[in-house]
């Protein structure tokens, strides 16, 4: 109720959002996030109201159950409205487990199913198409390790080489113009899979197993569950801790048959140490990045106090940055400005083992060419150009260096790739590009 009231007021511009470019966010980072959330609430919600239809005050349930439902259609979330409808789907099947579903309203239902996904495609095809993407690079990376995987973390260190080879692979793909810079995998089975591999989806699939086979007896909470396993396909609440909670509090709802399990003392009050361990580790590094998100954004920050307070913190936990890649790339950026270059080359170099994106690369490039090492610029600047080809950075950056070293065939034809580049959005800086260029075609004809 309290991140629907967030959302409204956002709506009723009473409140701002979290997101420069989003208005409706409640108080996490993107509209997404924000419907995942709500849609697992209004699921939950409506479970208690089930309960207590037989209660004179069971009408009660349907003003919040509304309120919420509101908000999550301002958030604009297509992975949220899916999520909802599935996991009222699934309540609807368990209420009627005791009376078998005929064929005829399973097809009516699957029907539906598909043309609301449909029409959710069709709703925002970009969007949806840009995860297409993400998912075909991801299988990639899957096929290459597909028992043990990439290890934790392996997919924000990897993927973007792994789109930067299927790239120069398929030059023609019709994805280059959804490409971007990917910190999501936008689907929680498959970043398993990336992570993890096999073995680490069997884990998590006998769990999900063992949890939806429970009893359906007042267990209606595996709506809840089901919602939330349907979001996860089209999204990242692993990355969310938000979202994430909720995936143990939802598994804790369910309840199994009782049994009586004899364990040592030892073992019970080991359990009970090792617990409040974990949770005082997990509560501070849930502070430290907390931090990080109001600090590390300050660096930038016209205010000389605060960006001083801010350039501190950051090198004073510099190699724990690496553990928030998000954090570190902005960190990196702010090193790579302030133009020490021995120390940027360091930093970047760093974050190429971390977070690697095409504006890093772009960054490395100047670094060596400024150094004199015009191979590894060429080279940094062709990685970037490979991992988005519809970025005209990296095209100009690579006209830029062979014009200056007197290659005009290679210039020229980079100045022909930068014209034929689709660019989503032609600004200043874009215009004045293609511009350059085409004065430097028409000069060397």
């Amino acid at each position: 109720m309290w991140q629907a009231a967030l959302a409204i007021g956002q709506h009723f511009d009473r409140l701002n959002s979290s997101h420069r470019l989003f208005d409706i966010t409640g108080s996490f980072g993107n509209p997404g996030q924000l419907g995942g959330f709500l849609a697992i609430s209004i699921i939950a919600t409506i479970c208690m109201w089930s309960r207590f239809l037989k209660c004179r005050y069971a009408a009660c349930f349907f003003i919040p159950a509304a309120i919420q439902g509101y908000a999550l259609v301002l958030s604009d979330s297509r992975a949220g409205w899916l999520s909802a409808l599935c996991g009222a789907i699934a309540l609807w099947i368990l209420k009627r487990r005791k009376t078998r579903l005929n064929r005829n309203r399973l097809i009516l239902l699957f029907v539906t199913l598909i043309i609301v996904i449909g029409g959710l495609y069709k709703y925002k095809p970009q969007s949806a198409d840009g995860r297409l993407l993400v998912w075909r690079v991801t299988a990639d990376m899957i096929a290459d390790k597909p028992i043990l995987g990439h290890g934790i973390g392996g997919f924000n260190k990897y993927y973007m080489y792994y789109q930067a080879d299927y790239f120069t692979e398929h030059p023609e793909s019709a994805y280059s113009q959804y490409s971007d810079n990917i910190a999501y995998p936008y689907n929680e089975f498959l970043h398993v899979l990336a992570d993890q591999g096999i073995i680490g989806l069997v884990l998590i699939l006998g769990l999900l197993v063992a949890v939806l086979k429970t009893p359906a007896n007042n267990n209606e909470y595996k709506a809840a569950i089901i919602g939330y396993i349907v979001f996860a396909q089209f999204s990242y609440p692993s990355y969310v801790p938000g979202l994430l909670v909720l995936f143990p509090i939802l598994i804790a709802s369910i309840q199994s048959k009782p049994s009586v399990v004899s364990i040592p003392r030892c073992i019970h009050w080991g359990s009970v140490v090792f617990s409040i361990i974990l949770f005082v580790y997990v509560g501070m590094e849930y502070s430290f990045r907390k931090e990080c998100r109001e600090t590390i954004p300050q660096l930038f920050s016209a205010n000389p106090s605060k960006a001083a307070h801010a350039r501190q913190f950051a090198e004073d936990h510099y190699h724990r940055l690496s553990g928030y890649p998000r954090m570190a790339d902005v960190y990196g950026q702010y090193v790579y400005a302030e133009g020490d270059p021995k120390r940027a080359m360091i930093v970047l170099k760093d974050l190429e083992r971390i977070v690697p994106t095409s504006e890093l690369y772009c960054d490395l490039g100047d670094l060596y060419k400024a150094a004199g090492d015009r191979d590894q610029a060429l080279a940094c600047y062709r990685t970037a150009y490979a991992m988005i080809p519809r970025r005209l950075t990296p095209v100009y950056k690579l006209f830029e260096t062979y014009r200056d070293s007197g290659d005009t065939i290679s210039a020229r034809e980079q100045a022909l790739k930068a014209l034929s580049v689709p660019v989503r959005t032609e600004g200043t800086r874009t215009l004045w590009i293609k511009a350059e260029m085409k004065r430097y075609l028409a000069a060397t004809n």
